[in-house]
């Protein structure tokens, strides 16, 4: 057989084996892969943390509005606020967040659950020592949370003097030998004015944060402070020491009650 009739037998081959396969090789399917990895926002990034930052907050901001209502509230009608306080509470221990803000829901949760039992131990005729100590705490953990907040959103907080910057209660003050003491409501609350050093004692009126006004006595444990009712001679209303701030050591001041 000559190799011309070996080629056109060979190229015949080949034609069939295209006809049988289609006429046209076809392209093989590529496989989906297994895994796909996608790049997502990281949520401590200084661009993002504003944005989770507030969504812890906006429940303090909820829960200080409403320990706010809840310290001007009479006893007994406390029990729908401590239930309000109970629920932002729940929702802050349920609320999802970021490593970087891990430690700034553990003050938020420390502060809540000081506050909420504090109220509870008001209901329940808890001593005043201790009530005293319980808002001192929860005024510390209240700090706490704040300075941690600004840590994390790289601000710097300034701590009020206790002087103050607020509007002082106007008026005349008594005549002290020596310097004189004054009362001075740091806030964040208003600070209610008892007429007897009494939490259940009639409410007065109120020692607006930022005020200050002189500080007359005493009562004997220290727990509560008698001051001057400035525009009013001779009337006189007690605050819960734990509350305010005092510029000079409450042993200095007279005792004036039990």
């Amino acid at each position: 057989m000559s190799q011309r009739s070996l080629f056109h037998i060979l190229i015949s081959l080949f034609a069939c084996l295209l006809v049988a396969c289609g006429g046209t090789a076809q392209p093989t399917a590529t496989a989906e892969p297994l895994i796909v990895l996608k790049s997502t926002p990281d949520p401590c990034a200084p661009e993002n943390i504003a944005g989770e930052v507030e969504k812890v907050h906006a429940l303090m901001r909820e829960f200080d509005d409403e320990s706010l209502l809840a310290s001007n509230t009479p006893l007994n009608q406390l029990n729908p606020s401590i239930s309000t306080l109970q629920r932002i509470r729940r929702e802050a221990e349920d609320q999802s967040v970021p490593v970087c803000l891990v430690p700034l829901k553990e003050h938020q949760l420390a502060h809540m659950n000081t506050v909420i039992n504090t109220l509870l131990g008001f209901l329940s005729g808890s001593d005043e020592a201790a009530l005293s100590q319980s808002i001192l705490l929860a005024r510390q953990q209240h700090d706490e949370y704040t300075l941690e907040l600004a840590n994390v959103l790289g601000l710097t907080v300034i701590a009020p003097t206790a002087s103050g910057t607020g509007d002082s209660l106007p008026g005349a003050v008594p005549t002290f030998q020596g310097t004189p003491i004054s009362v001075f409501n740091p806030g964040p609350a208003i600070v209610n004015l008892r007429a007897q050093p009494d939490l259940n004692a009639q409410s007065l009126g109120i020692l607006d944060v930022g005020a200050s006004t002189i500080a007359l006595g005493r009562n004997t444990d220290g727990s509560w402070i008698q001051i001057a009712v400035p525009d009013q001679p001779g009337l006189t209303v007690w605050v819960f020491t734990a509350l305010i701030q005092l510029t000079g050591p409450p042993e200095a001041l007279p005792i004036t009650a039990p």
